[in-house]
């Protein structure tokens, strides 16, 4: 048990004498935010966000027929524009025939291209802009004013010496694309000697690129450029070079023809690991039957029968697709097989 509290000898609790803490200092004046952070705090957020979301609109009101298309030409001329909104831009071109056929659209691409590539614009948003022109299927060109312009004009630009190398490409593909489209009939000899000027250049991968595209053109010019191609260092060159030349029948592809048709030549040309040189091989094979193909389909029977003993062994070949290209074309050389 506690001890009694003697509670007479307990003064009472005078709140008036009891002392109070010191007082608080005084707080900063309450001001309205400034201009400055409230654009930062706000403005610059919502307008990242406005032209995410304005640019996706775009793009599905584009897909979805909303939209002029012309839009879209806009937008990548604007600082907003990038190189995935090119490359959304040539997709869009490539699935839908329509504006694939629209010469104002190509007018307005190609314009923009052009001037693309005098500025110092991102190389890459250069790269897909040239690549969209190769997806037209129209080389009828003019600006929103009427004015005509020339596709394959801005695609041998791309493709001159001073333009990054990824664009000059993308210029080579373009233009193959438009060759193998107007099945030779291109009829541009300035293409022809941009390409041929590309396929000196000491880029392989640029050197076979521009071979791949001289191959689709029919003129005696193209056809020189690949006969000077048929001793390049790189194989895949000489071989784009022989299977155009292949092709058209012409005996300057004989030897070079019988290597890419002979499985032991083509393993000691092809310097790959063995993971993917054989499936190069019989990518190879497949490329040249297909050109012996054409040569017969274009009466040049005399010069793919000097062939048979090649096509012959390919018939028997290990390999499920090569075995069946080859006996098609040996059943075409000797009907009574």
């Amino acid at each position: 048990m506690t001890a009694p509290t003697d509670q007479a000898s307990t003064p009472a609790f005078d709140p008036r004498s009891a002392e109070l803490p010191p007082p608080l200092a005084d707080l900063p004046p309450v001001e309205p935010p400034s201009a400055g952070f409230i654009v930062q705090l706000f403005l610059i957020p919502a307008v990242v966000v406005a032209v995410v979301i304005i640019v996706w609109l775009l793009f599905g009101k584009l897909a979805g027929g909303e939209r002029d298309p012309l839009d879209y030409i806009r937008l990548l001329r604007s600082p907003e524009a990038n190189f995935q909104a090119a490359l959304e831009f040539a997709s869009l071109i490539r699935n839908d025939s329509k504006l694939a056929t629209d010469p104002k659209l190509l007018g307005e691409l190609v314009d923009l291209l052009g001037t693309d590539l005098k500025s110092d614009t991102n190389d890459q948003l250069k790269q897909f802009l040239t690549a969209a022109v190769g997806e037209f299927q129209t080389l009828d060109a003019r600006t929103a004013t009427g004015a005509e312009v020339d596709p394959v004009a801005v695609l041998d630009e791309a493709l001159a010496a001073k333009q990054p190398l990824e664009v000059r490409k993308a210029a080579a593909i373009s233009l193959a694309k438009h060759e193998a489209r107007l099945k030779g009939k291109l009829e541009k000899p300035e293409a022809v000697r941009a390409l041929a000027e590309a396929a000196t250049d000491d880029d392989a991968q640029l050197r076979q690129v521009a071979v791949f595209a001289l191959g689709f053109d029919d003129s005696a010019a193209a056809s020189r450029a690949l006969v000077e191609k048929l001793n390049d260092p790189e194989p895949f060159v000489r071989y784009n070079a022989a299977l155009a030349l292949g092709r058209r029948g012409d005996p300057a592809s004989l030897g070079l023809m019988r290597e890419m048709l002979t499985p032991a030549d083509l393993d000691k040309a092809i310097k790959l690991p063995d993971s993917e040189k054989s499936n190069k091989i019989e990518e190879v094979q497949l490329e040249a039957l297909h050109s012996l193909e054409t040569a017969l389909d274009a009466g040049k029977a005399d010069f793919v029968a000097k062939f048979r003993a090649e096509v012959t062994s390919l018939s028997k070949s290990g390999l499920v697709s090569v075995r069946s290209r080859a006996g098609a074309l040996e059943q075409r050389l000797d009907p009574k097989l």
